[in-house]
């Protein structure tokens, strides 16, 4: 695809919102109020039917951290919480609107808050998690896929920031908002700043593995979290990447950082991370070590 420029500017900032143009839309009226999705959640939840219950401890305790709400006759998804944050929304609206069919993900169809919790009504996506269908799945369908995703994620980084307005941001879990820094080497002074803050004396705590962090790298549009578990394949023969899903962590970010944080939430999977993640994701080698030594305190 094409480069395209996208700014603040291009979606809603309100609290609610109805992406009228969606094809949600040619079908309903409405979207289900908040209510009707926490009703439906918890029917699910407590039958053991919602989405990923088995890959969830699951008891008939309904617990702090709501399971997303399905509504199978609407094709829609809810993802609810205190956590959620509309910026996930917005992301999704921006890429499908920015990507098209370029970049898998969710259609987005709008959004509500209500009192501290916030609802993210997207596509229902059909098909299996990579992590789900991994393990059966043929070599030469890996290959494939793992040449699917370097392709969407080429596409990804077509998302340009306006060049009198370029910005690094982020949401991270220890912190609602991080940024927007106005230069890479802000960024990574901060990155650093926040291991050093953790230190019972950090005024003398040495940074050893700053001058790792290019502080050139090129900042572009990142995932953040590319699992095995967020990306979702079609039941198709053979599978097709259907959807990238879970972008509470995207951001603006340096180049180095999608590598990374795959590798980080991966060390655990033996060829993984050694042969399929470098078919995906250009690799920063140089910068893991120094990644990997600060990131634990920011909860990347």
């Amino acid at each position: 695809m094409k480069s395209a420029v996208v700014t603040p500017a291009d979606v809603s900032k309100a609290a609610n919102f109805d992406v009228r143009t969606s094809s949600f839309f040619k079908h309903h009226d409405q979207l289900p109020s908040p209510e009707e999705v926490r009703s439906r959640a918890r029917a699910q939840y407590l039958a053991c039917t919602h989405w990923g219950w088995k890959t969830r401890d699951v008891s008939k305790v309904y617990n702090a951290r709501p399971a997303p709400a399905v509504f199978e006759d609407m094709s829609l998804f809810v993802k609810w919480e205190s956590s959620v944050k509309i910026t996930e929304g917005q992301t999704l609206y921006v890429i499908r609107n920015s990507c098209g069919d370029s970049v898998p993900v969710p259609e987005m169809y709008g959004w509500r808050i209500d009192g501290d919790e916030t609802f993210l009504y997207m596509e229902a996506i059909s098909g299996k998690t990579m992590e789900d269908a991994w393990p059966e799945m043929k070599e030469d369908n890996r290959l494939r896929i793992c040449s699917e995703l370097r392709t969407i994620l080429y596409n990804l980084r077509q998302l340009k920031q306006s060049p009198i307005d370029k910005f690094i941001a982020l949401f991270l879990e220890s912190q609602s908002e991080t940024g927007p820094f106005t230069s890479v080497r802000d960024f990574h002074d901060w990155f650093v700043l926040q291991y050093k803050c953790r230190m019972p004396n950090s005024e003398i705590i040495l940074e050893p593995y700053r001058k790792d962090f290019p502080d050139d790298s090129e900042i572009v549009f990142t995932h953040g979290d590319l699992h095995r578990s967020n990306i979702i394949l079609s039941s198709s023969t053979p599978p097709r990447v259907a959807a990238l899903i879970d972008w509470e962590q995207s951001g603006w970010l340096p180049a180095y950082w999608e590598d990374c944080k795959a590798h980080w939430t991966s060390t655990y999977l033996s060829k993984w991370p050694v042969k399929y993640l470098p078919l995906i994701l250009d690799q920063h080698e140089s910068t893991r070590e120094a990644w990997n030594y600060y990131t634990d305190p920011v909860g990347c």
